[in-house]
């Protein structure tokens, strides 16, 4: 790419990613509404007995069933940014069965259970997540250590909200994360991370780690600046953090833009053409495929045409918290465009001291929030309240 590519490239860029656009906001906002109706009515069916796949295949429905219904003219791509991903106790993320054998999970009392997800619209990606615990006595709060991870990644990700401000840096989200964590006795997940988001492109090099990790995971310190959009992604454990890959082969993948090879099996081609043309650059899922494409996927990945999400695990006695949102940083601050749903029922053992900097931080107002809902006016929309009886914490 010469000079002059290069510089077309970013003015393309700068008008594509303009967030005093209103164009540009009315399709961040359709992709916020759509993933949070998807979120909401997931987290609504999540019981004892329901099999993950299924939940999984939910999600993805109604994510597909609102966006089939917009933007239909001009060839305008929109769908699925993330696949419903539902991850269960020491489960850290990526985790979106088949439903084939070998590879499910029944959810049972006591589970606590994380979902992720995400929609676009034009290349303008929303993603969110959200963790509850299935409660056999909903009056009563859930306690121990499934109730300290949550509130920890609550705070974690409340104090790193306050945090994405213009001139703030990602070691000031970082510290305040672990800070968080840290007074409930938890820890963030190695491995894990928020990034900044742009059109077609679900991670920039600007990364927040959850976790410092300058020999495996080295990351450029930056600023915050306006014109900037970012998926906040919390991730903590009641353990040391540590985490591996599972023996569960991913279902997960993404496109690898950067690789080319001439596919030799017919179902390989087959099944590389539907990924390019269903699915873009954003990831999906193999269940997602036409079946008769599936056995092709091992050729693709084999020469590195698609770029896997592995399942990583902590230990089998820790639980893990996830909370996940995106975030808008204009020159008039930042706005917060898929809204928390209401917190499980917990009680922890711990506290927020009042001279905590997280208790600090708290103290501060928040990112603007954009409620749900309005964007979705007209295809179809229903609202879904998800159970919660919220969080009980002394602070």
């Amino acid at each position: 790419m010469d000079l002059d590519q290069i510089e077309l490239y970013a003015q393309k860029s700068d008008i594509d990613n303009n967030l005093s656009d209103p164009t540009v906001i009315a399709k961040y906002r359709l992709a916020a509404d759509i993933a949070q109706d998807a979120l909401t009515k997931v987290v609504a069916r999540i019981a004892d007995g329901i099999r993950v796949s299924e939940l999984c295949a939910f999600g993805d429905e109604i994510i597909l069933s609102y966006t089939s219904k917009v933007y239909n003219k001009n060839n305008v791509e929109k769908g699925i940014a993330f696949p419903t991903m539902i991850s269960v106790n020491d489960c850290v993320e990526y985790y979106s069965p088949t439903g084939e054998a070998g590879d499910e999970h029944v959810l049972r009392v006591g589970d606590v259970v994380k979902i992720e997800l995400g929609a676009h619209i034009d290349g303008y990606i929303a993603t969110n997540g959200h963790t509850v615990v299935i409660n056999p006595n909903p009056a009563q709060p859930i306690e121990g250590r499934a109730a300290d991870v949550i509130c920890a990644a609550h705070y974690a990700a409340e104090a790193a909200l306050r945090l994405i401000k213009i001139g703030n840096s990602n070691i000031q989200v970082q510290e305040a994360i672990a800070d968080a964590a840290a007074l409930f006795n938890c820890s963030p997940v190695t491995g894990t991370a928020s990034n900044e988001i742009k059109r077609y492109v679900v991670a920039t090099e600007k990364m927040i780690l959850n976790v410092p990790d300058e020999e495996n995971r080295p990351v450029q310190d930056f600023t915050f600046v306006a014109n900037e959009a970012y998926t906040l992604n919390i991730l903590i454990s009641s353990g040391d953090g540590s985490c591996r890959e599972g023996a569960l082969k991913p279902t997960v993948f993404a496109r690898n833009v950067h690789q080319n090879y001439n596919l030799k099996l017919k179902a390989a081609r087959a099944a590389f053409n539907e990924i390019s043309t269903q699915f873009g650059v954003f990831p999906f899922t193999i269940r997602s495929l036409d079946k008769r494409h599936r056995l092709g996927v091992t050729e693709v990945a084999a020469h590195n045409l698609l770029t896997p999400y592995p399942v990583y695990y902590t230990r089998a006695s820790d639980k893990v918290a996830q909370f996940k949102m995106t975030v808008l940083l204009s020159a008039n601050g930042a706005t917060r465009i898929t809204p928390s749903l209401p917190l499980p029922y917990v009680h922890s053992a711990y506290s927020v001291p009042e001279d905590s900097n997280t208790a600090k931080l708290m103290a501060e107002p928040t990112a603007k929030v954009i409620k749900s809902g309005k964007a979705l006016a007209g295809i179809g929309a229903v609202d879904v309240s998800a159970p919660g009886a919220g969080m009980d914490v002394d602070m």
